[in-house]
Protein backbone atom coordinates (compact mmCIF):
# COMPACT_ATOMS: atom_id res chain seq x y z
CA UNK A 1 0.00 0.00 0.00
CA UNK A 2 3.07 2.47 0.88
CA UNK A 3 4.50 1.73 -2.55
CA UNK A 4 1.57 2.54 -4.56
CA UNK A 5 0.95 5.61 -2.61
CA UNK A 6 4.49 6.62 -3.25
CA UNK A 7 3.87 6.40 -7.17
CA UNK A 8 0.35 7.97 -7.28
CA UNK A 9 2.04 11.09 -5.55
CA UNK A 10 5.02 10.52 -7.91
CA UNK A 11 2.61 10.48 -11.06
CA UNK A 12 1.35 13.15 -9.91
CA UNK A 13 4.29 15.30 -9.26
CA UNK A 14 5.40 14.69 -12.53
CA UNK A 15 2.14 15.09 -14.44
CA UNK A 16 1.56 18.57 -11.91
CA UNK A 17 4.51 19.72 -13.63
CA UNK A 18 4.09 19.04 -16.69
CA UNK A 19 0.31 20.58 -16.44
CA UNK A 20 2.24 23.90 -15.17
CA UNK A 21 4.28 23.95 -17.56
CA UNK A 22 6.77 26.20 -16.59
CA UNK A 23 6.57 29.58 -14.56
CA UNK A 24 8.79 32.70 -13.43
CA UNK A 25 9.31 32.25 -9.79
CA UNK A 26 10.78 34.75 -7.78
CA UNK A 27 12.52 33.35 -4.13
CA UNK A 28 12.82 36.14 -1.17
CA UNK A 29 15.10 35.01 1.45
CA UNK A 30 16.28 37.96 3.18
CA UNK A 31 18.00 36.58 6.53
CA UNK A 32 21.95 37.38 6.49
CA UNK A 33 21.83 33.62 7.96
CA UNK A 34 23.52 30.91 5.57
CA UNK A 35 21.41 28.03 7.39
CA UNK A 36 18.28 29.76 6.35
CA UNK A 37 19.45 30.69 2.58
CA UNK A 38 20.66 27.07 2.37
CA UNK A 39 17.31 25.79 2.53
CA UNK A 40 16.21 28.63 0.17
CA UNK A 41 18.21 27.87 -1.97
CA UNK A 42 18.23 24.29 -2.07
CA UNK A 43 14.11 24.35 -3.13
CA UNK A 44 14.90 27.17 -5.69
CA UNK A 45 17.44 25.07 -7.17
CA UNK A 46 15.45 22.18 -7.79
CA UNK A 47 12.34 24.63 -9.36
CA UNK A 48 15.17 25.53 -11.71
CA UNK A 49 16.33 22.48 -12.71
CA UNK A 50 12.69 21.40 -13.08
CA UNK A 51 12.66 24.27 -16.12
CA UNK A 52 11.29 26.92 -13.33
CA UNK A 53 13.33 30.15 -14.69
CA UNK A 54 13.67 31.34 -10.78
CA UNK A 55 15.17 34.51 -9.09
CA UNK A 56 16.79 33.88 -5.36
CA UNK A 57 16.93 37.37 -3.55
CA UNK A 58 19.26 37.00 -0.99
CA UNK A 59 22.37 38.01 1.02
CA UNK A 60 24.14 34.99 -0.22
CA UNK A 61 25.05 33.44 -3.91
CA UNK A 62 24.66 29.67 -5.29
CA UNK A 63 27.78 28.56 -6.44
CA UNK A 64 27.60 26.66 -10.04
CA UNK A 65 23.76 28.11 -10.37
CA UNK A 66 21.75 26.41 -13.64
CA UNK A 67 21.55 29.20 -16.44
CA UNK A 68 18.54 29.88 -15.62
CA UNK A 69 18.87 30.50 -11.74
CA UNK A 70 19.19 34.38 -11.21
CA UNK A 71 20.57 36.40 -8.24
CA UNK A 72 19.58 39.81 -6.64
CA UNK A 73 21.92 40.51 -3.84
CA UNK A 74 20.79 41.75 -0.52
CA UNK A 75 23.75 43.96 1.08
CA UNK A 76 23.56 43.41 4.81
CA UNK A 77 25.96 44.32 7.55
CA UNK A 78 27.99 41.78 8.76
CA UNK A 79 29.63 43.31 11.19
CA UNK A 80 26.60 44.15 13.08
CA UNK A 81 25.19 40.22 12.73
CA UNK A 82 28.46 39.10 13.88
CA UNK A 83 27.48 41.35 16.93
CA UNK A 84 23.96 40.32 17.34
CA UNK A 85 25.46 36.56 17.57
CA UNK A 86 27.74 36.91 20.10
CA UNK A 87 24.92 39.31 22.29
CA UNK A 88 23.17 36.11 21.94
CA UNK A 89 25.86 34.08 23.83
CA UNK A 90 25.80 37.03 26.24
CA UNK A 91 22.33 36.78 26.65
CA UNK A 92 21.78 33.23 26.16
CA UNK A 93 20.23 33.18 30.42
CA UNK A 94 18.19 36.22 29.80
CA UNK A 95 14.30 36.28 30.00
CA UNK A 96 11.96 35.13 27.11
CA UNK A 97 11.05 38.48 27.25
CA UNK A 98 13.92 40.34 26.34
CA UNK A 99 14.99 37.64 23.91
CA UNK A 100 12.28 38.58 21.57
CA UNK A 101 12.62 42.37 21.72
CA UNK A 102 16.41 42.10 20.62
CA UNK A 103 14.59 39.56 17.78
CA UNK A 104 12.41 41.81 16.52
CA UNK A 105 14.72 44.93 16.53
CA UNK A 106 16.80 42.31 14.57
CA UNK A 107 14.05 41.60 11.98
CA UNK A 108 12.92 45.07 11.20
CA UNK A 109 16.54 46.29 10.74
CA UNK A 110 17.43 43.69 8.30
CA UNK A 111 13.64 43.72 6.53
CA UNK A 112 14.98 47.55 5.46
CA UNK A 113 18.18 46.19 4.82
CA UNK A 114 16.60 43.79 1.94
CA UNK A 115 14.05 46.65 0.99
CA UNK A 116 16.44 49.38 0.61
CA UNK A 117 19.08 47.16 -1.19
CA UNK A 118 20.43 49.23 -4.30
CA UNK A 119 19.77 45.63 -6.24
CA UNK A 120 16.40 45.33 -4.54
CA UNK A 121 15.46 48.25 -5.69
CA UNK A 122 16.57 48.13 -9.14
CA UNK A 123 14.37 45.00 -9.64
CA UNK A 124 11.29 46.48 -8.10
CA UNK A 125 12.28 49.21 -10.56
CA UNK A 126 12.25 46.69 -13.34
CA UNK A 127 9.46 45.83 -15.86
CA UNK A 128 9.79 41.62 -14.99
CA UNK A 129 6.94 39.89 -13.89
CA UNK A 130 6.39 36.78 -11.81
CA UNK A 131 4.67 33.98 -11.45
CA UNK A 132 4.39 33.12 -8.18
CA UNK A 133 7.00 34.52 -4.51
CA UNK A 134 8.21 32.09 -2.15
CA UNK A 135 9.12 34.01 0.63
CA UNK A 136 11.02 32.82 4.14
CA UNK A 137 7.93 33.88 6.34
CA UNK A 138 10.40 35.16 9.61
CA UNK A 139 8.56 38.32 11.02
CA UNK A 140 9.12 40.45 8.01
CA UNK A 141 5.74 41.28 6.75
CA UNK A 142 6.70 43.98 5.04
CA UNK A 143 8.33 41.69 2.69
CA UNK A 144 4.71 40.70 1.58
CA UNK A 145 4.75 44.03 -0.81
CA UNK A 146 6.53 41.92 -3.26
CA UNK A 147 3.07 39.97 -3.87
CA UNK A 148 1.22 43.43 -4.43
CA UNK A 149 3.99 45.01 -6.46
CA UNK A 150 4.35 41.58 -8.74
CA UNK A 151 0.49 41.30 -8.70
CA UNK A 152 1.16 37.33 -7.84
CA UNK A 153 0.57 34.79 -5.03
CA UNK A 154 3.08 34.18 -2.15
CA UNK A 155 4.06 30.46 -1.00
CA UNK A 156 5.87 31.45 2.16
CA UNK A 157 8.18 28.86 3.78
CA UNK A 158 9.28 28.45 7.25
CA UNK A 159 13.32 27.69 8.38
CA UNK A 160 11.62 26.42 12.01
CA UNK A 161 8.42 25.17 12.94
CA UNK A 162 4.58 27.44 13.00
CA UNK A 163 4.49 29.85 15.37
CA UNK A 164 1.40 32.00 15.92
CA UNK A 165 3.00 35.03 13.51
CA UNK A 166 3.01 32.16 10.37
CA UNK A 167 -0.66 31.18 11.78
CA UNK A 168 -1.70 34.35 11.40
CA UNK A 169 -0.89 34.91 7.49
CA UNK A 170 -3.59 31.72 6.61
CA UNK A 171 -5.79 31.21 9.32
CA UNK A 172 -4.30 28.27 11.20
CA UNK A 173 -5.37 27.24 14.67
CA UNK A 174 -2.61 27.11 17.20
CA UNK A 175 -4.50 25.47 20.98
CA UNK A 176 -2.67 26.92 23.43
CA UNK A 177 -3.22 23.63 25.44
CA UNK A 178 -1.00 21.45 24.13
CA UNK A 179 1.34 24.35 21.23
CA UNK A 180 4.15 25.55 23.20
CA UNK A 181 5.09 29.40 22.01
CA UNK A 182 8.25 28.79 20.94
CA UNK A 183 10.19 30.69 22.85
CA UNK A 184 9.17 29.55 26.21
CA UNK A 185 10.98 25.94 25.86
CA UNK A 186 7.98 23.51 26.61
CA UNK A 187 8.07 20.55 25.21
CA UNK A 188 4.91 18.02 25.66
CA UNK A 189 2.65 17.83 27.67
CA UNK A 190 2.68 20.61 29.44
CA UNK A 191 1.46 20.79 33.53
CA UNK A 192 -1.17 23.35 34.73
CA UNK A 193 1.73 25.71 35.51
CA UNK A 194 3.26 25.32 32.07
CA UNK A 195 -0.21 25.83 30.33
CA UNK A 196 -0.99 28.81 31.88
CA UNK A 197 2.72 30.22 31.49
CA UNK A 198 1.85 29.24 27.81
CA UNK A 199 -1.14 31.48 27.33
CA UNK A 200 0.06 34.82 29.51
CA UNK A 201 3.26 34.79 27.33
CA UNK A 202 1.15 34.16 24.33
CA UNK A 203 -0.94 37.05 25.05
CA UNK A 204 2.34 39.32 25.64
CA UNK A 205 3.77 38.36 22.64
CA UNK A 206 0.76 39.28 20.61
CA UNK A 207 0.63 42.48 21.97
CA UNK A 208 4.33 43.14 21.56
CA UNK A 209 3.90 42.17 17.81
CA UNK A 210 0.79 44.48 17.34
CA UNK A 211 2.57 47.37 19.35
CA UNK A 212 6.32 47.10 18.61
CA UNK A 213 6.93 44.87 15.26
CA UNK A 214 3.67 45.36 13.21
CA UNK A 215 4.28 49.13 13.39
CA UNK A 216 8.23 49.40 12.12
CA UNK A 217 6.56 46.61 9.17
CA UNK A 218 4.18 49.12 8.32
CA UNK A 219 6.39 52.19 8.21
CA UNK A 220 9.22 49.28 6.09
CA UNK A 221 6.61 49.16 3.62
CA UNK A 222 5.32 52.24 3.26
CA UNK A 223 8.50 53.40 2.25
CA UNK A 224 9.28 50.30 0.10
CA UNK A 225 6.00 50.35 -1.44
CA UNK A 226 4.10 53.76 -1.96
CA UNK A 227 2.14 52.67 -4.81
CA UNK A 228 0.27 50.13 -2.65
CA UNK A 229 -3.47 49.45 -3.26
CA UNK A 230 -3.48 47.32 -0.40
CA UNK A 231 -2.03 47.44 3.37
CA UNK A 232 0.19 45.84 4.96
CA UNK A 233 -2.51 44.13 7.06
CA UNK A 234 -4.97 43.58 4.18
CA UNK A 235 -2.37 41.56 2.65
CA UNK A 236 -1.27 39.32 5.93
CA UNK A 237 -5.36 38.49 5.06
CA UNK A 238 -4.91 37.63 1.96
CA UNK A 239 -1.25 37.33 0.40
CA UNK A 240 -0.74 33.91 1.29
CA UNK A 241 -1.32 31.11 -0.27
CA UNK A 242 0.03 28.76 1.25
CA UNK A 243 2.69 27.53 3.66
CA UNK A 244 5.61 25.11 3.68
CA UNK A 245 6.65 24.01 7.47
CA UNK A 246 9.78 23.05 7.85
CA UNK A 247 8.55 20.36 10.34
CA UNK A 248 7.11 17.04 10.68
CA UNK A 249 5.00 15.45 13.00
CA UNK A 250 7.77 12.94 14.07
CA UNK A 251 10.16 15.34 15.02
CA UNK A 252 7.55 17.06 17.12
CA UNK A 253 4.45 16.38 18.21
CA UNK A 254 0.47 16.13 16.24
CA UNK A 255 -1.23 19.70 15.84
CA UNK A 256 -3.65 20.86 13.30
CA UNK A 257 -3.10 22.30 10.47
CA UNK A 258 -5.40 23.80 7.45
CA UNK A 259 -5.03 22.47 4.34
CA UNK A 260 -2.95 24.84 2.96
CA UNK A 261 0.06 24.65 5.57
CA UNK A 262 1.65 21.83 4.47
CA UNK A 263 4.77 20.06 6.54
CA UNK A 264 8.24 19.14 4.59
CA UNK A 265 10.54 18.61 7.64
CA UNK A 266 13.75 17.29 6.02
CA UNK A 267 13.39 18.57 2.66
CA UNK A 268 17.05 19.70 2.72
CA UNK A 269 18.44 16.81 3.78
CA UNK A 270 20.43 14.39 1.17
CA UNK A 271 18.45 11.39 0.52
CA UNK A 272 21.90 10.62 -1.52
CA UNK A 273 25.23 10.98 0.79
CA UNK A 274 27.88 12.22 -1.34
CA UNK A 275 31.48 11.10 -0.75
CA UNK A 276 33.37 13.09 2.00
CA UNK A 277 36.71 14.97 1.17
CA UNK A 278 39.52 12.75 1.36
CA UNK A 279 40.54 13.97 4.95
CA UNK A 280 37.62 14.01 6.38
CA UNK A 281 37.00 10.44 5.45
CA UNK A 282 40.48 9.02 6.82
CA UNK A 283 39.91 10.69 9.74
CA UNK A 284 36.48 9.39 10.50
CA UNK A 285 37.46 5.48 9.56
CA UNK A 286 40.77 5.69 11.22
CA UNK A 287 38.71 6.07 14.58
CA UNK A 288 38.90 2.59 16.22
CA UNK A 289 36.91 4.69 18.91
CA UNK A 290 34.35 6.56 16.53
CA UNK A 291 33.79 9.79 15.88
CA UNK A 292 31.96 13.17 17.64
CA UNK A 293 30.80 15.85 15.64
CA UNK A 294 30.46 19.51 17.18
CA UNK A 295 28.90 22.46 15.36
CA UNK A 296 27.12 25.43 17.06
CA UNK A 297 25.54 26.37 13.76
CA UNK A 298 26.56 28.54 10.52
CA UNK A 299 25.72 31.66 12.97
CA UNK A 300 27.17 31.28 16.22
CA UNK A 301 30.70 31.56 16.09
CA UNK A 302 32.60 29.54 18.79
CA UNK A 303 35.26 31.67 18.95
CA UNK A 304 32.76 33.97 20.96
CA UNK A 305 31.81 31.44 23.77
CA UNK A 306 34.51 32.90 26.04
CA UNK A 307 37.84 31.28 26.90
CA UNK A 308 36.41 29.58 30.54
CA UNK A 309 34.00 28.11 27.94
CA UNK A 310 35.91 26.55 25.35
CA UNK A 311 38.54 25.61 27.86
CA UNK A 312 35.51 23.46 29.40
CA UNK A 313 35.42 22.02 26.50
CA UNK A 314 38.34 21.11 25.39
CA UNK A 315 39.17 19.63 28.95
CA UNK A 316 36.15 17.37 28.52
CA UNK A 317 36.80 16.10 25.18
CA UNK A 318 40.64 15.41 26.45
CA UNK A 319 38.49 12.79 29.00
CA UNK A 320 36.84 10.72 25.89
CA UNK A 321 38.83 8.81 23.82
CA UNK A 322 36.69 9.26 20.88
CA UNK A 323 38.16 11.78 18.09
CA UNK A 324 36.59 15.18 17.55
CA UNK A 325 35.87 16.84 14.43
CA UNK A 326 34.78 20.86 15.40
CA UNK A 327 33.21 23.50 12.97
CA UNK A 328 35.66 26.22 14.29
CA UNK A 329 35.01 29.64 12.82
CA UNK A 330 38.99 30.96 12.58
CA UNK A 331 42.13 29.10 12.54
CA UNK A 332 43.00 30.65 16.15
CA UNK A 333 42.82 27.01 17.41
CA UNK A 334 46.02 24.70 17.06
CA UNK A 335 45.19 21.13 18.70
CA UNK A 336 46.14 17.88 18.25
CA UNK A 337 45.86 16.83 14.34
CA UNK A 338 45.27 12.95 15.09
CA UNK A 339 42.66 14.00 18.07
CA UNK A 340 41.12 16.98 16.43
CA UNK A 341 40.20 18.14 12.81
CA UNK A 342 38.56 21.69 12.86
CA UNK A 343 37.62 23.69 9.58
CA UNK A 344 35.49 26.25 9.27
CA UNK A 345 33.71 24.61 6.84
CA UNK A 346 32.01 20.45 6.91
CA UNK A 347 29.59 19.02 5.58
CA UNK A 348 27.45 18.44 8.29
CA UNK A 349 24.95 16.47 6.26
CA UNK A 350 27.31 13.89 5.03
CA UNK A 351 29.53 13.45 8.45
CA UNK A 352 26.42 12.88 10.16
CA UNK A 353 25.39 9.99 7.41
CA UNK A 354 28.89 8.26 8.50
CA UNK A 355 27.93 5.21 10.79
CA UNK A 356 31.31 6.15 12.18
CA UNK A 357 30.43 9.20 13.85
CA UNK A 358 28.87 8.30 17.16
CA UNK A 359 27.22 11.77 18.41
CA UNK A 360 26.44 15.33 17.54
CA UNK A 361 27.09 18.24 20.02
CA UNK A 362 25.01 21.21 18.78
CA UNK A 363 23.16 24.13 19.24
CA UNK A 364 19.86 22.43 19.13
CA UNK A 365 18.77 24.36 16.07
CA UNK A 366 16.26 22.62 13.85
CA UNK A 367 17.90 22.07 10.79
CA UNK A 368 20.67 20.06 12.53
CA UNK A 369 17.83 18.50 14.82
CA UNK A 370 16.23 17.49 12.09
CA UNK A 371 19.49 16.03 10.24
CA UNK A 372 20.60 14.50 13.39
CA UNK A 373 17.65 12.62 13.39
CA UNK A 374 17.85 11.26 9.57
CA UNK A 375 20.62 9.83 10.04
CA UNK A 376 19.94 8.10 13.93
CA UNK A 377 22.69 10.69 15.48
CA UNK A 378 21.93 10.95 19.77
CA UNK A 379 22.89 14.60 20.44
CA UNK A 380 24.45 16.67 22.83
CA UNK A 381 22.47 20.03 22.48
CA UNK A 382 23.57 23.82 24.42
CA UNK A 383 20.80 26.17 23.23
CA UNK A 384 21.35 29.67 22.94
CA UNK A 385 18.32 31.12 21.83
CA UNK A 386 15.46 30.98 19.31
CA UNK A 387 13.69 27.59 18.94
CA UNK A 388 16.91 25.82 20.30
CA UNK A 389 15.82 25.41 23.68
CA UNK A 390 12.04 24.26 23.06
CA UNK A 391 14.44 21.57 20.04
CA UNK A 392 16.22 20.42 22.85
CA UNK A 393 13.65 19.64 25.43
CA UNK A 394 11.68 17.75 22.91
CA UNK A 395 14.86 15.77 22.72
CA UNK A 396 14.95 15.25 26.12
CA UNK A 397 11.46 14.07 26.62
CA UNK A 398 11.70 11.95 23.48
CA UNK A 399 14.94 10.27 24.92
CA UNK A 400 17.31 11.13 22.10
CA UNK A 401 19.47 14.09 23.88
CA UNK A 402 20.40 15.74 26.43
CA UNK A 403 20.77 19.58 27.05
CA UNK A 404 23.64 21.39 28.58
CA UNK A 405 22.57 24.80 29.87
CA UNK A 406 25.44 27.47 28.21
CA UNK A 407 25.74 29.03 31.26
CA UNK A 408 26.17 26.25 33.08
CA UNK A 409 28.87 25.21 30.58
CA UNK A 410 31.91 23.64 32.54
CA UNK A 411 34.04 20.42 32.89
CA UNK A 412 32.00 18.63 34.93
CA UNK A 413 28.49 19.18 33.09
CA UNK A 414 29.74 18.80 29.43
CA UNK A 415 31.85 15.74 31.02
CA UNK A 416 28.79 14.41 32.67
CA UNK A 417 26.98 14.85 29.35
CA UNK A 418 29.23 12.94 27.20
CA UNK A 419 29.64 10.25 29.70
CA UNK A 420 25.65 9.45 29.96
CA UNK A 421 25.02 9.75 25.72
CA UNK A 422 28.49 7.44 24.82
CA UNK A 423 28.18 4.90 27.38
CA UNK A 424 24.30 4.23 27.42
CA UNK A 425 23.13 2.87 23.87
CA UNK A 426 19.47 4.00 24.58
CA UNK A 427 19.91 7.12 22.93
CA UNK A 428 21.07 6.03 19.81
CA UNK A 429 18.55 3.07 19.70
CA UNK A 430 15.49 6.31 20.60
CA UNK A 431 16.93 8.11 17.74
CA UNK A 432 16.93 5.09 15.04
CA UNK A 433 13.15 4.88 16.34
CA UNK A 434 12.12 7.80 15.28
CA UNK A 435 14.76 8.57 12.31
CA UNK A 436 12.22 5.21 10.87
CA UNK A 437 9.12 7.05 11.62
CA UNK A 438 10.92 10.05 9.62
CA UNK A 439 11.74 8.52 6.61
CA UNK A 440 8.10 6.77 6.25
CA UNK A 441 6.65 9.08 4.23
CA UNK A 442 4.69 8.81 0.90
CA UNK A 443 6.83 11.50 -0.89
CA UNK A 444 10.26 12.67 -0.12
CA UNK A 445 9.37 15.98 1.19
CA UNK A 446 11.08 18.18 -1.31
CA UNK A 447 8.94 16.56 -4.02
CA UNK A 448 5.96 16.95 -1.70
CA UNK A 449 6.95 21.28 -1.47
CA UNK A 450 7.37 21.19 -5.29
CA UNK A 451 4.10 19.20 -5.61
CA UNK A 452 2.23 21.70 -3.85
CA UNK A 453 4.55 25.41 -5.38
CA UNK A 454 3.09 23.90 -8.78
CA UNK A 455 -0.34 23.47 -7.65
CA UNK A 456 -0.71 26.78 -6.31
CA UNK A 457 0.57 28.12 -9.83
CA UNK A 458 -1.64 25.81 -11.70
CA UNK A 459 -4.88 26.74 -9.77
CA UNK A 460 -4.28 30.35 -10.13
CA UNK A 461 -2.92 31.37 -6.34
CA UNK A 462 -5.02 28.11 -4.78
CA UNK A 463 -7.78 30.62 -3.37
CA UNK A 464 -9.42 27.82 -2.43
CA UNK A 465 -7.35 26.70 0.37
CA UNK A 466 -7.56 29.64 1.86
CA UNK A 467 -9.60 29.42 5.69
CA UNK A 468 -12.38 31.49 5.81
CA UNK A 469 -10.53 32.35 9.59
CA UNK A 470 -9.16 35.01 7.81
CA UNK A 471 -12.11 37.05 6.95
CA UNK A 472 -13.39 36.72 10.88
CA UNK A 473 -12.50 39.05 13.72
CA UNK A 474 -11.77 37.93 17.49
CA UNK A 475 -15.35 37.69 18.36
CA UNK A 476 -16.73 36.39 15.39
CA UNK A 477 -13.51 33.82 15.30
CA UNK A 478 -14.36 32.63 18.92
CA UNK A 479 -18.50 32.73 18.61
CA UNK A 480 -18.53 35.22 21.30
CA UNK A 481 -21.34 37.19 19.45
CA UNK A 482 -23.37 34.08 19.00
CA UNK A 483 -22.49 32.58 22.90
CA UNK A 484 -23.43 36.30 23.85
CA UNK A 485 -26.87 36.64 21.76
CA UNK A 486 -27.75 32.85 23.08
CA UNK A 487 -27.00 34.53 26.38
CA UNK A 488 -29.27 37.72 26.38
CA UNK A 489 -31.80 35.13 24.74
CA UNK A 490 -31.63 33.23 28.12
CA UNK A 491 -31.63 35.86 30.44
CA UNK A 492 -35.05 37.40 28.53
CA UNK A 493 -36.49 34.32 28.70
CA UNK A 494 -35.78 33.66 32.49
CA UNK A 495 -37.01 37.36 33.07
CA UNK A 496 -40.12 36.41 31.28
CA UNK A 497 -40.56 33.36 33.06
CA UNK A 498 -40.01 35.02 36.25
CA UNK A 499 -42.62 38.13 35.35
CA UNK A 500 -45.50 35.28 34.41
CA UNK A 501 -45.10 33.29 37.26
CA UNK A 502 -44.64 35.99 39.62
CA UNK A 503 -48.11 37.57 37.61
CA UNK A 504 -49.70 34.28 37.81
CA UNK A 505 -48.91 34.01 41.85
CA UNK A 506 -49.57 36.90 42.33
CA UNK A 507 -53.29 36.36 40.59
CA UNK A 508 -53.91 33.11 43.06
CA UNK A 509 -52.70 35.51 45.90
CA UNK A 510 -55.63 37.88 45.00
CA UNK A 511 -58.02 35.20 44.08
CA UNK A 512 -57.49 33.73 47.19
CA UNK A 513 -57.91 37.14 49.05
CA UNK A 514 -60.77 37.73 47.40
CA UNK A 515 -62.24 34.16 48.12
CA UNK A 516 -61.77 34.61 52.00
CA UNK A 517 -63.50 38.28 51.37
CA UNK A 518 -66.36 36.64 49.98
CA UNK A 519 -66.57 33.78 52.50
CA UNK A 520 -66.30 35.94 55.70
CA UNK A 521 -69.17 38.37 53.93
CA UNK A 522 -71.67 35.17 53.91
CA UNK A 523 -70.23 34.20 57.34
CA UNK A 524 -71.41 37.52 58.74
Amino acid sequence: MIVLTYFVFAFWTICGLNYAETARILGVFPTPSKSHWLLGSALMKELALDGHDVTDVSPFQLAESPANYHHVKVQTDHVFFDHVMEQFYKEADSSAFSKIINLYNVVNFFSNTTLTSPEVKELLRSDQKFDLIILEIFLDDALLGFAEHFKCPVVGMTTHGTLEWINTLVGNPQPLSYVPHVHIGFSNPMDFWQRLTNVLFTILDNYLITHHLYPAQEEIFRAAFPNATRSLSELRKDAVSLVLVNNHFSLSYPRPYVPNMIEIGGFHVKRKVNQLPENIRRFIENSSDGVIYFSMGSNLKPSLMGKEKLQAVLDSFAVVPHRIIWKYDNESMHLDPSKYLISKWLPQDDILAHPNVKLFITHGGLLSCTESIHHGKPIIGIPIFADQQMNMDQAEQAGWGVTVKFTKLNKESLGAALSEVLNNDKYTKRVQVISKRLRDQPLPPMDMAKFWINYVIRHDGAKHLKSPRQRFNFIQLNNIDVYVFILVILVILMLLSFKIIRAVCSRIRKNELTSKGASKSKTN
